[in-house]
């Protein structure tokens, strides 16, 4: 293990998103997450994560929430601090996009304000990671290029070497070595880092780990030790468990280390104090610290994964079945040739090991998108990979030949906006109807629901943050000995005025 000069470590947050999706399920509503954010934005972040198109459908769908209405308030009440969003090689996520949609999301992406994309290639194929770079780089958005560690027997150190040396010929804004199924140890740390480090020289380098074993934050000095300036982290209660280190903890450990940082954690307390707010009133589970888990480095299940399929299952009644469910992931990602797990594959390989244990028969069930993955549609290296035995199987029923009749092809925008369009209907409305279907969006914009959970009644900071989200609230003053608030929607001011 080698020393690193003492350095100043910048922190990059995923409270709101990573920590969102991982700890409470995409479930965080608009009115829970901007009250927050001008803390965030004032504490010393190098960007914050705040979206991703994969909790489109949770929100249009569940929450009767608009994805570019959250994302155009979170620039309000976030201006100074880049704003980035995490994506996949489609942003269907789960369907192949045709190319015109993914360039008109990055032009809306660029009007709104959006500085940075983190984006993912399931299998690091270098066409699709030079088609993202350049499709943000033509609107003026900054491309972060995930590396995403995976342990089977081909993702060895001299794989990630070689593609991080063919990465960083296409130049991104950055390289983050992502591990979303927390897979890392300080042992794989030590060996991996120093060999994407020697590719990438010139090309700043991220490290972006969970929590699930309880080897996040321990993983993540580590990393600090050999070199790595820049950091994912995210603020408690949406910090540790399967989510991101704590960017307490992290930064503590930074400074014993001899390293700077410049966060203001006073502001980063108020944010805990705010979201443990939401906790008391919405009954959302607080993040905490993991015991190791052996069983994990088998499933290798992401940490945004795991909540949702815990979530899906004991709605479903079977909760209980989720370390079955768990064994059989691993069998079925070594059957399909050990695809990364990470957004869309692992849940290709999590939906299709849920409906081999509950069909009872294995593949006797089959999803479109698994039989569009044996087919080659998402790559001939992940069809070959596939047991030859498993791919047949998948193959060999009536749905599967006519999907193969008909493989995705580049259509225009016109044909687009003709299918999906019409008189009065903007991009972004277009946009939302492709993601989550048109019936879904009308029913969300037709809602006639309350969006929050109500005010709360413990805390005075809980009180100024709901009413600075309460659209009935147009008008709100306290004045006592000490203490003049005022809360004045109509002067547009960026947020209430206390003195």
């Amino acid at each position: 293990m080698g020393a690193t000069n003492v350095s100043e470590i910048n922190f990059i947050d995923t409270t709101v998103r990573d920590g969102n999706q991982s700890l409470w399920a995409s479930g965080i509503r608009t009115s829970e997450m901007l009250p927050a954010l001008p803390n965030i934005d004032d504490a010393g972040f190098e960007a914050i994560e705040i979206h991703t198109p994969a909790i489109d459908k949770k929100m249009v769908r569940e929450l009767l929430e608009d994805p570019f209405k959250r994302l155009k308030l979170a620039r309000e009440c976030a201006p100074k601090t880049p704003l980035r969003i995490i994506r996949g090689r489609s942003l269907e996520s789960f369907q192949l996009s045709p190319q015109c949609i993914e360039k008109l999301w990055c032009e809306q992406m660029a009007a709104i304000g959006i500085s940075e994309f983190r984006t993912s290639d399931s299998s690091h194929t270098v066409a699709h990671w030079r088609r993202h770079i350049e499709m943000a780089r033509d609107v003026g958005i900054n491309t972060v290029v995930n590396l995403i560690f995976s342990i089977s027997p081909l993702h060895t150190d001299d794989y990630y070497a070689g593609k991080a040396k063919e990465l960083a010929k296409l130049k991104p804004y950055r390289i983050c070595i992502k591990d979303p199924g927390a897979l890392f140890t300080p042992e794989r740390v030590q060996t991996l880092v120093p060999r994407i480090l020697e590719h990438t020289k010139g090309i700043d380098v991220e490290f972006h780990t969970h929590c699930h074993t309880g080897l996040g934050g321990l993983c993540t000095i580590e990393a600090i030790k050999l070199g790595i300036t820049k950091v994912n982290t995210a603020i408690p209660p949406l910090a540790d468990g399967s989510g991101n280190p704590s960017v307490f903890e992290v930064a503590k450990n930074a400074r014993v280390l001899g390293h700077e940082t410049s966060l203001d954690e006073d502001k980063l307390r108020l944010v805990e104090a705010h979201f443990n707010d939401v906790v008391k009133r919405a009954g959302y589970p607080v993040g905490s610290p993991m015991p190791y888990d052996a069983a994990h480095y088998i499933h290798q299940v992401p940490g945004g994964m795991i909540s949702n399929l815990r979530f899906q299952l004991t709605k479903a009644g079977i909760g209980e079945r989720l370390p079955e469910v768990l064994n059989e992931i691993g069998r079925v990602r070594a059957e399909l040739g050990y695809p990364i797990m990470v957004t869309p594959y692992s849940q290709f390989v999590g939906s299709q090991a849920v409906m081999n244990i509950l069909s009872g028969e294995r593949y006797a069930t089959v999803s479109d998108e698994i039989i569009a993955y044996a087919l080659g549609y998402w790559g001939e290296h992940e069809c070959d990979a596939i047991d030859p035995h498993i791919r047949d199987r998948i193959l060999d029923r009536p749905r599967a030949r006519k999907l193969a009749q008909n493989p995705p092809e580049e259509v225009s925008l016109g044909e687009v906006r003709r299918v999906y369009g019409g008189n009065g209907v903007s991009d972004e409305e277009m946009l939302l109807r492709i993601f989550t279907g048109e019936a879904s969006v009308n029913a969300m914009r037709t809602a006639n629901i309350s969006q929050d959970r109500g005010p709360p009644t413990n805390s005075i900071t809980g009180l100024i943050n709901y009413l600075s989200t309460e659209d009935r609230v147009g008008y709100f003053a306290i004045q006592k000995s000490g203490l003049n608030l005022v809360l004045n929607k109509s002067a547009k001011t960026p947020g209430p005025d206390i003195n």
